[in-house]
């Protein structure tokens, strides 16, 4: 902190000469009115230069689940969900090479997702749409002679680009035997086939009146003693319905995520249980635990149960609490997470936070590569055993709000109940055949809830 404040006295010192003081002299001297981040900005990564084209075109216009096709693939330290932005940056030649011919069809490559350990791959990973590359001299010699910029039949020299994660896939051959996560740190053709997204919809609409649909409020009375007349006609009571009720569950997800700030949740329930997964600090086995689940009711469910359980932010190696769940805030339009890429071209997804414990920082702050502009990053470390657990960002103007907050990466940090950790004994702790066994149990409640015919009795 005392060398990012020294910096800022010297920029308060300098100005044009005979041109008076600087913007930042003015803004010290006559206390200017504060400015809250654009957290556009962050959205947008313009660290990754000015000169980002639009790509257009693509052979293939929807891709159905079922699709079957041969794409590039690479290996994320994550699990990434679908409507997630990804920014990358390309190092390797050959993978460039991989990537210009990608782009000459249909500008999808795959990520793939690590298993609960991280370390080995687990034959899931998300599909991914190029819609931003960066420009080139050729570009603009292009848009001179009147040609789009982005025009897919140009060849593509561009390390770094943009992309959309669009759907879940399933590689069509993998080895039986477990197949290390570095063994993909390179880009590798291989087939895949896109995944199902289930959307069941209301188990009581088959016998509610749809005549009293206009009195359904979302959270009223008589919309909750009409749902009670609906459930009488089923052999199920009314509170098992609410289990997965998706007005419910949005509610619930609004609820919490009002307190970070958040705004254009969506509506959907596919895309709403995807954007809740990739903005709750999950663990790698609970957030993989949700990306394999087809239905996005039992998804939302199970995100409904994380949120209720009150947890801390922990360093991965030495499990000391880092940060806690309620100091999470939103620096990006994307959410309280967001994926950011360095000049190696490593992929960071970045959690914001607005006060941490237990750190220290290490090195002088920089400006370059900025993920946030108007801020400047140090490396943050745990205090206790010295792992790097993120990013400290201290704004370079004085009326800049936040003046400081944090970025932890969610690879390096851990959620983890208040009460502690947990006993070697205790049920959390048991192997993922548990968690297995929750999910099938609750996939069958949910076919039952939907299928179970009204004038049936219940099975004994």
């Amino acid at each position: 902190m005392e060398d990012n404040v020294s910096s800022e006295e010297d920029e308060v010192q300098e100005g044009p000469e005979g041109g008076g003081p600087s913007v930042d002299g003015e803004s010290a001297g006559t206390d200017e009115e504060e400015q809250q981040f654009d957290i556009s900005l962050a959205a947008s990564h313009s660290y990754m230069g000015p000169r980002l084209v639009a790509v257009s075109g693509r052979e293939r216009a929807v891709i159905e689940p079922g699709w079957e096709g041969r794409v590039p693939v690479l290996a994320h330290h994550g699990t990434v969900f679908p409507g997630e932005t990804v920014p990358m940056l390309l190092t390797y030649g050959d993978d460039l090479t991989i990537m210009a011919q990608a782009m000459q069809t249909d500008k999808l490559f795959g990520l793939l997702c690590p298993d609960e350990s991280g370390t080995m791959v687990s034959g899931y990973g998300v599909l991914c749409e190029v819609y931003e590359r960066g420009g080139s001299e050729s570009d603009e010699d292009a848009e001179g002679e009147g040609e789009m910029a982005g025009d897919w039949r140009r060849p593509w020299t561009s390390r770094s680009f943009k992309a959309r994660a669009t759907h879940r896939f399933r590689c069509k051959q993998m080895p039986k035997h477990a197949v290390p996560i570095h063994a993909f740190d390179r880009m590798r053709l291989m087939e895949v086939r896109v995944l199902a997204e289930v959307r069941l919809g209301d188990p009581l609409r088959h016998v509610r009146l749809t005549s009293l649909d206009p009195l359904r409020g979302d959270h009223s009375q008589l919309a909750r003693r009409l749902r009670g007349m609906d459930a009488t006609l089923t052999p199920w009571p009314l509170f098992v319905y609410d289990i997965f009720d998706f007005r419910r569950m949005r509610h619930v997800i609004k609820e919490y995520f009002k307190t970070m700030a958040m705004e254009n949740i969506p509506e959907d329930a596919v895309a709403l249980s995807f954007w809740t997964a990739s903005n709750l600090a999950l663990s790698p086995r609970d957030r993989l635990a949700l990306f394999v689940v087809d239905d996005a009711l039992l998804r939302l469910h199970m995100e409904v149960r994380l949120i209720a359980m009150k947890s801390v932010l922990c360093c991965a190696s030495c499990a000391i609490e880092i940060a806690r769940r309620e100091h999470i805030f939103a620096m990006s339009t994307e959410g309280v997470h967001s994926n950011y890429t360095n000049l190696g071209g490593f992929v960071h997804d970045i959690i914001t936070v607005s006060r941490v414990a237990n750190t220290a920082p290490s090195g002088a702050p920089s400006a370059e590569f900025s993920w946030f502009p108007g801020y400047t990053w140090t490396i943050t470390l745990c205090a206790a055993c010295m792992a790097h657990v993120g990013w400290r960002f201290d704004a370079q103007r004085r009326n800049l709000r936040p003046q400081q907050f944090y970025g932890l990466c969610r690879n390096y940090v851990q959620p983890r109940g208040e009460d502690g950790p947990p006993s070697p004994s205790s049920p959390s702790t048991t192997p993922p055949r548990s968690l297995s066994a929750e999910l099938r149990a609750t996939r069958h409640a949910l076919s039952a809830l939907v299928y179970a015919p009204s004038n049936t009795p219940r099975d004994a």
